[in-house]
């Protein structure tokens, strides 16, 4: 029996060197930019596209039955390793057994995640890939940018008739979004499916995650349950991250662009309400008054939908959302995001930049088109 424990764990024990490979390429991804650069233009477009068009001939999510299948597997392995040493013997080998499978199975996803997607966390920014200068701002100017956030979310919400899609409508819209942006953005470019919904059960909503991309079988995943207007926007952030943006900020950037340009109101609406979230926290760091100042203009529709947007996720507030936070807080700071979560407010500079040169670029084709047949009449 010794001999056969020995082989056993020495059968195993070879995975464990996929854990330092993973952290070669890793390194190697830090301090070589020509290695993420070659990796991103030539590799990753092929393996995310070839498994995410495999994937895609199904709506539903095959991450969400791969990590459900895993969680299940884990606990039942735990639950009958914890019997085993009470009700048996060779307790040595039970616990030697269980601590060198679990090690094997994390080098294993360390490595193959290192592979999939690891590699872009450390390639050029979107920034500089697309050549956006990106400067730091006055509060001045994060008052004028607010402001006129303010002044077209109000404008969204009178388009925007209050009827949402189907799930599966604006994943083709999104979709199509993002890939009518890369013809301004050239790294976005590639065919990808849509976006497809996960719940987990009501834990993503209870961990406060909206969406999340799975390297593995290269999906973009949404949080179904989450409330209707944010739909549209974590849909093009997830798609984002699925063209190998990894950063949270950029790609919450890149949702804003993709919404903005869509011509479609549910989007539009949903893009400046991210915007607006994200640039009236900002400001209202530096100066708490002039921020409520700004946002007292926004109208009492719009004050509703995001109270109703608040009071959603105030439910879920706990112990799980903040395990959730300071996971995903290290999960950023481990892939070299060094402002862990605080990094999704550098999308406020991002946006900066685009009021700057190009305004918010929000489609009004239908408010001239009305004031010229006014004009018409009269």
């Amino acid at each position: 029996m010794k001999n056969n424990s020995e082989t056993f764990s020495f059968k195993r024990l070879w995975v464990l060197i996929l854990l330092p490979i993973a952290f070669i390429i890793i390194w190697q991804a830090k301090t070589n930019p020509e290695f993420c650069e070659t990796y991103s233009k030539n590799i990753y477009p092929i393996l995310s596209g070839s498994l995410n068009y495999l994937f895609s001939m199904t709506e539903i999510s095959i991450a969400q039955i791969i990590l459900t299948v895993i969680a299940a597997l884990l606990v039942f392995y735990t639950l009958t390793t914890i019997l085993g040493l009470i009700f048996a013997g060779g307790r040595f080998k039970r616990i030697l057994t269980y601590i060198v499978n679990i090690v094997c199975i994390f080098s294993m996803i360390v490595f193959f995640f290192s592979v999939t997607c690891g590699i872009n966390y450390y390639r050029p920014s979107f920034a500089e890939t697309e050549g956006i200068e990106v400067t730091g701002a006055t509060t001045k100017e994060l008052s004028e940018l607010l402001s006129e956030i303010v002044l077209r979310i109000n404008e969204a919400e009178e388009n925007f008739d209050g009827n949402y899609r189907s799930f599966s409508e604006n994943a083709e819209i999104a979709a199509e979004s993002i890939a009518k942006l890369s013809e301004k953005y050239p790294s976005l470019s590639g065919e990808y499916g849509g976006p497809k919904p996960v719940s987990f059960f009501g834990f993503m909503s209870m961990s406060r995650i909206t969406g999340f991309f799975f390297p593995f079988t290269y999906e973009a995943n949404v949080n179904e349950t989450i409330p209707k207007i944010s739909i549209p926007s974590t849909m093009c952030h997830e798609l984002a991250h699925l063209r190998g943006n990894m950063r949270e900020d950029e790609a919450n950037f890149i949702a804003f662009l993709s919404c903005m340009q869509s011509g479609d109101p549910e989007f539009i609406y949903s893009g400046l309400m991210l915007a607006y979230s994200h640039t009236a926290s900002a400001l209202n760091k530096y100066d708490p008054e002039l921020c409520r100042q700004i946002i007292d203009g926004l109208s009492d529709d719009v004050k509703k939908d995001i109270s109703e947007k608040n009071k959603y996720w105030a439910k879920y507030e706990g112990p799980v959302a903040e395990i959730s936070d300071s996971v995903n807080d290290l999960y950023l700071k481990a892939n070299d995001q060094k402002d862990g979560v605080k990094s999704y407010g550098r999308m406020v500079d991002l946006l900066i930049s685009e009021f700057r040169n190009n305004g918010l670029e929000i489609p009004k084709a239908e408010e001239e088109t009305v004031e010229e047949d006014i004009e018409t009449n009269e």
